[in-house]
């Protein structure tokens, strides 16, 4: 009886512990309804990946953007983290700093990570109201990827780049911006032929939907046929029935995400 008496305290101290860490801008991430497995001591197994996501700000004399620093640490892996940059669509503008989180794909891309046990520092900016991720909005994220990538703590030959809709358009954007930035990008239900002056080698895949009435589908593919031709190693793939808004949640599947995750950046 004494022994059982003795676990509960040492349980109930645990639980507490675990408690008293919580925070509502840097938190570690986890499944909330799996419960902790447990050894044979009865003590909470440590988690071999953890995320921690921490809401974050940069400003420069062109304007001030919020964004989410999601760290992902696999405990088994020594290696750099990569670094993955998220461009959310047209509804999620805003200034909370909490309206983007509710992509799906961010989801998508978060839970490969995890599930590869790869680290990653991953950064999903937040568009201002009135604003685009064409334009002066590339100045400020370009300052943000120079900031991890300069201090070396993230591996430069892994910064991977995703967007869907407007954001798509905004990766296709990147891409034409630092044409030398990207190991591989993956724009879904998006128009490239609005970024400008475009000459990245950037390995990247794409998503149309057939049944997408805000982006077309021609338009697209004749762009990547153009890369494709010039020697971009490219994948171009289609949804058929798709919706734009069902492209830009079902594109992020493992098999697509490990073609964007195996290339590197000579």
């Amino acid at each position: 009886m004494k022994k059982n008496i003795n676990y509960l305290f040492t349980l109930l101290a645990v639980m507490s512990l675990g408690l008293s860490s919580c925070s509502s801008d840097n938190e570690a991430l986890g499944d909330e309804n799996e419960p902790p497995v447990e050894t044979p001591q009865g003590t909470p197994q440590q988690e071999v990946v953890t995320v921690t996501d921490t809401k974050k700000s940069i400003t420069t004399e062109i304007m001030s953007i919020p964004y989410h620093e999601l760290v992902i640490t696999a405990k088994d892996n020594v290696e750099k983290p990569c670094l993955v940059l998220y461009l959310h669509g047209g509804s999620s503008r805003g200034d909370d700093n909490q309206t983007q989180m509710g992509e799906a794909g961010i989801d998508s891309i978060s839970n490969y990570l995890k599930a590869h046990h790869k680290n990653a520092i991953f950064l999903v900016p937040q568009c201002p109201l009135k604003g685009a991720w064409l334009g002066p909005a590339q100045s400020v994220l370009g300052t943000l990827m120079a900031q991890y990538v300069n201090d070396g703590k993230v591996d430069a030959k892994q910064n991977y780049v995703f967007g869907g809709s407007m954001g798509g358009t905004g990766t296709w954007g990147m891409l034409a911006a630092y044409p030398d930035l990207f190991a591989a990008a993956m724009p879904v239900a998006a128009d490239p032929t609005k970024v400008g002056d475009y000459t990245s080698k950037t390995p990247v895949l794409t998503v149309m939907g057939t049944a997408d009435v805000i982006m077309n589908l021609k338009t697209a593919q004749t762009f990547v046929e153009q890369l494709k031709a010039q020697g971009v190693e490219t994948q171009f793939e289609i949804g058929e029935g798709w919706t734009h808004e069902v492209t830009c949640i079902e594109s992020y599947t493992t098999s697509r995400l490990d073609w964007v995750f195996s290339h590197k950046r000579n």
